[in-house]
């Protein structure tokens, strides 16, 4: 049994004396284990227990000693930044990127077990919840809607890691989310008419341009020409030019008589339904 004597946080362990009757066997004594916080500020020596035993004990005893981890690390990011790309048509749960902080405490342990939390969101539009993280694995997520590349470009969230269940020690960290274009607009034609000459051979024929809201240079302002109808002969072929918002007609390597050529029309199309009708006369 223990009781404790003296200053009131050191335990005595007492080994009652054995008796002087008859024995079925020797029984061993044991020791329950003694907790003893890590990084104790003492004073030293620093006393844990106090054992006392009578003076017949014969056998040597085994005391073990558990070193009791303290919370004295703070969550640290694995990254020193975290930049990710979002697209502006992303739906609800769209996973963006995914931040991950580590704690040196005692695994397992609550001093070591992590919560992740949106402390800011810059800018607060169109709402201030436009994205949420997983508290548990640090999964950054499309939550609102309304990401639109023109208006808000960037965001820049403030994220916060804490131990022991999220109520312990704090890790911060800023992501950048960069909004980038999704293929929302369709190409607009700004022009329909062009004139060749008859039996011309390769003979450039007419220059076909369009605009497009989407971002200048990016996959979805590049647009693609081809022919779909009114050109039943393959007298003419088209191609996109360097400049991609511009489709170059060009006649046939055979060429081709005015009679066939004459009011010809034709559906020509760059990506996302952009069509026109193109009028070519002699």
């Amino acid at each position: 049994f223990q009781r404790k004597i003296g200053h009131p946080d050191v335990a005595v362990l007492y080994f009652p004396k054995s008796s002087k009757g008859l024995r079925r066997r020797k029984r061993d004594w044991v020791v329950p284990p003694i907790n003893v916080p890590e990084n104790s500020n003492g004073p030293f020596p620093f006393k844990m227990v106090t054992l006392f035993a009578h003076a017949d004990m014969e056998e040597p005893i085994e005391i073990i000693i558990n070193v009791i981890d303290m919370n004295d690390n703070r969550p640290i990011f694995e990254q020193t930044s975290y930049v990710a790309k979002v697209a502006e048509s992303s739906p609800k749960g769209t996973t963006v990127i995914q931040v991950k902080a580590t704690d040196a405490d005692e695994p397992g342990n609550d001093n070591s077990i992590i919560k992740y939390t949106i402390l800011s969101q810059e800018p607060k539009l169109p709402s201030d919840s436009m994205f949420a993280i997983n508290s548990f694995n640090g999964a950054i997520m499309v939550e609102g809607v309304g990401l639109d590349r023109k208006k808000y470009p960037e965001y820049t969230l403030k994220i916060q890691a804490a131990d022991t269940k999220g109520e312990g020690l704090t890790g911060r960290k800023t992501v950048v989310l960069k909004v980038t274009d999704s293929n929302d607009n369709p190409p607009v034609f700004t022009a329909s008419t062009g004139s060749v000459d008859e039996n011309a051979v390769g003979a450039l024929v007419f220059k076909l341009s369009v605009t497009d809201k989407d971002e200048p240079n990016s996959p979805a302002w590049n647009a693609k020409f081809k022919i779909i109808r009114g050109d039943p002969d393959n007298l003419f072929s088209i191609e996109t030019g360097t400049y991609k918002q511009e489709g170059i007609i060009k006649t046939a390597q055979h060429g081709c008589s005015a009679p066939k050529l004459a009011q010809r029309l034709f559906f020509i199309c760059s990506p996302r339904t952009g069509v026109k009708i193109v009028n070519l006369k002699t």
